[in-house]
Parts: C-alpha cells; sequence; structure tokens
C-alpha cells in the first residue's frame, strides 16, 4: 500500500497545527503560573514592610 505524498504532507501539517496549538496553551498556563507565584510572593513582602500609606495624623491641640 502505497501513501501519497499529499496525504503525508496534510498529516504533517495538521499534526504541527494541533502541536503548536497545545503548546501555546502549555505555555499560557506557565506564564499564569508564575504570576501566581509572584502574586503571593508579592503579598508576603506587603505584609512583611507594613501598611506604609500615611494615614490619620493626631495633632495635639493646647488648650488655654
Amino acid at each position: 500500500m502505497m501513501h501519497d505524498d499529499r496525504d503525508l504532507r496534510d498529516a504533517a501539517r495538521t499534526g504541527a497545527r494541533r502541536a503548536g496549538y497545545h503548546l501555546i496553551r502549555a505555555g499560557w498556563e506557565v506564564l499564569a503560573g508564575v504570576g501566581a507565584f509572584l502574586e503571593e510572593v508579592r503579598k508576603v513582602v506587603r505584609e512583611d514592610e507594613g501598611d506604609t500609606r500615611p494615614g490619620p495624623q493626631h495633632i495635639p491641640v493646647e488648650e488655654d
């Protein structure tokens, strides 16, 4: 049974397209994982630094 070269090219093209799709999805998942990791690290670092935003300031008032 002989295979036509066109069939082989079509199969290779379809396989490459499917593989590319899976590689793109895997890359997206890796980026999402790295982003989640960095977000958790950022939360811990901010908690350790404390809240550095200025809040209400107490101004003493002298009474006469």
